[in-house]
């Protein structure tokens, strides 16, 4: 396999990477190295994130203040996490009055975090993008363009390339199914 592609997409869709030297052979199917290349210093110490982490214990930090794209695009991140919030808050109201009947069995956080990649999906669209969101220790999410054929061959190079790791990504999407309240 060429352990090159998922880079050469990367670079296509973000041509700041252009600049960078790919990470040596022995490090292309590393994950953290993976993340560390796609981060790009800009100037200052001041860096342009691609790849969004979202903290599995803490949903406030999800990566929308750093999305270099959302930026450039002059995304209003303070409203969607504003958003993000207010919508949290009834669940967490919830689960805490009924926790002790429904505590061990549910987890609020699987809630909360629909929340969060729904708000951010949202913020993506509305920049004309779509949302790639991989599944690891953490969640890491990106914004990419509009072009299903070159998010399908990213998806599938990545998928190989990080097998061994056990990591997942999807081309992220809101099913359109109504929620049961």
């Amino acid at each position: 396999m060429d352990d090159k592609k998922i880079y050469k997409l990367l670079r296509h869709w973000f041509p700041e990477l252009k600049k960078k030297k790919l990470p040596k052979k022995k490090h292309r199917r590393n994950f953290k190295a993976f993340l560390k290349w796609v981060a790009v210093e800009k100037v200052a110490h001041q860096t342009r994130e691609y790849w969004m982490k979202i903290d599995r214990n803490l949903y406030s930090e999800n990566g929308l203040v750093s999305c270099s794209v959302l930026h450039d695009h002059h995304a209003d991140i303070q409203a969607a996490q504003t958003l993000i919030r207010q919508r949290a808050k009834p669940l967490f109201e919830h689960f805490d009055q009924y926790h002790a009947v429904i505590g061990r069995y549910y987890s609020v956080y699987d809630q909360v975090f629909d929340i969060v990649f729904e708000e951010v999906l949202n913020l993506v669209k509305a920049c004309g993008f779509e949302m790639l969101l991989i599944y690891a220790d953490h969640f890491y999410w990106c914004m990419v363009p509009n072009n299903e054929v070159l998010i399908e061959k990213f998806c599938k190079f990545f998928e190989k390339q990080f097998k061994e790791d056990g990591l997942s990504i999807e081309h992220y999407a809101v099913l359109d199914c109504p929620r049961s309240t």
